[in-house]
């Protein structure tokens, strides 16, 4: 089984872990957006690792991806995670800083 690790763009520590559904799991990519369910609502992800191995049980699944390919480089992540340490916000709350609105909202890219 395969877990992504998400970044969610609220003032909560993260990431948290997901179930990728099989359906996904060829398709699934670090740096990519994706549904998911955080409490009683349905946010933007951010993927920003991948795991075979999960410490939490009852986890939830992703819900869809939204991108074909990531939006977010390597080094981008590496920056957003820097500027989460270094001004104590969450790693998600950097990375929507990061990209666009439309992006925030879950648009896809053509």
């Amino acid at each position: 089984m395969l877990y992504a690790k998400i970044a969610i763009g609220l003032p909560v520590s993260g990431p948290f872990d997901y179930i990728v559904p099989d359906s996904l799991v060829s398709r699934i990519a670090v740096g990519e957006r994706a549904w998911v369910s955080f409490g009683p609502r349905r946010v933007v992800g951010y993927v920003v690792d991948l795991s075979k191995k999960s410490e939490v049980k009852n986890l939830k699944p992703i819900s869809e991806l939204i991108d074909s390919h990531p939006i977010l480089s390597e080094n981008m992540l590496k920056l957003t995670r820097e500027i989460a340490e270094y001004y104590y916000c969450s790693w998600g709350e950097a990375i929507e800083t990061a990209i666009p609105e439309f992006l925030r909202k879950g648009k896809k890219i053509d």
